[in-house]
């Protein structure tokens, strides 16, 4: 078989020339449908603006209408939501946020009113809606990342490392996380978290930070040993606490509390013996 080339002269096919697909026609077909409804539409617009100059903007809307009917008939309607990006927000919770039944006219629907709406889900931190012409609309989202349970009004709710609150979530599958307590804690929680991130298994073992005075940590331990830190240099002061606490086995010792708030001595306040059992009534 032979076929010509742009330029004139003749050159063997490599091959049958592949069909395009049906859903590639289809595609085609649909564009084709558009292409020629915004056309129309502003041939419209055009028309008007020549013979009544000054009114193309109360037409506006009759025009758009007019091009988002063409399109629906075209085929270019919602058939599908596709999300991505959830792990905590169920798909149901999103679907239902954007607000767009199947078969809705997919240049009909309102990106902007979805995103917003999405955006309002507690576990959502940032969020985009996309046209997938013809027929889908994609939904990609960021989620928050708790990295703490925040003590507020005698009761916990969940945060992630800006502070902000994660509605919706459940605290018992996030009870690992270190609990934070304190007026103005969360403003200082992010230093603290990039210090404990250097020793995953220690900070593991941290139950509550306490914010005290406004001015610096307390750490409480899951063994119920107390680490008073310095109100400065946070990084440094947890590097001495590792240190203090590999050199010393703090966390196997009946040690209370450690305060390392003078920069060049360490205080070790041991516990109180236990009583006997008979001695305790």
């Amino acid at each position: 078989m032979r076929q010509l080339s742009l330029f004139g002269t003749r050159k063997e096919a490599a091959g049958p020339v592949p069909r395009p697909s049906v859903s590639r026609l289809a595609s085609r077909r649909v564009l084709k449908w558009a292409a020629m409804a915004l056309a129309g539409g502003g041939i419209v617009a055009a028309a008007i603006w020549v013979i009544q100059p000054g009114t193309l903007e109360g037409v506006g809307g009759d025009i758009r209408a007019g091009f988002v009917s063409a399109t629906a008939s075209a085929g270019m309607t919602v058939q599908s939501i596709r999300t991505e990006g959830q792990h905590q927000t169920s798909p149901a919770a999103i679907h239902a946020a954007v607000g767009v039944d199947l078969g809705t006219p997919i240049f009909g629907v309102d990106l902007a009113a979805a995103r917003d709406r999405i955006q309002e889900i507690g576990w959502v931190e940032s969020v985009t809606v996309e046209r997938h012409l013809p027929s889908t609309i994609h939904v990609r989202i960021v989620e928050r990342a708790p990295v703490a349970l925040w003590q507020r009004n005698q009761r916990l709710v969940m945060v992630d490392r800006t502070g902000a609150e994660i509605a919706g979530g459940s605290v018992n599958q996030f009870s690992h996380l270190p609990i934070i307590v304190g007026e103005g804690a969360l403003q200082h929680m992010p230093p603290l978290l990039d210090a404990m991130a250097t020793d995953p298994a220690l900070s593991g073992r941290v139950q509550a930070a306490i914010w005290i005075g406004g001015r610096r940590w307390t750490l409480q331990f899951d063994n119920g040993l107390e680490a008073k830190l310095p109100e400065s240099e946070i990084g440094a002061a947890w590097a001495r606490l590792v240190k203090e606490i590999g050199d010393h086995r703090l966390l196997d010792e009946p040690i209370a509390v450690v305060d390392l708030r003078l920069p060049d001595r360490t205080i070790f306040r041991a516990r109180p013996p236990e009583l006997p059992a008979d001695d305790r009534t």
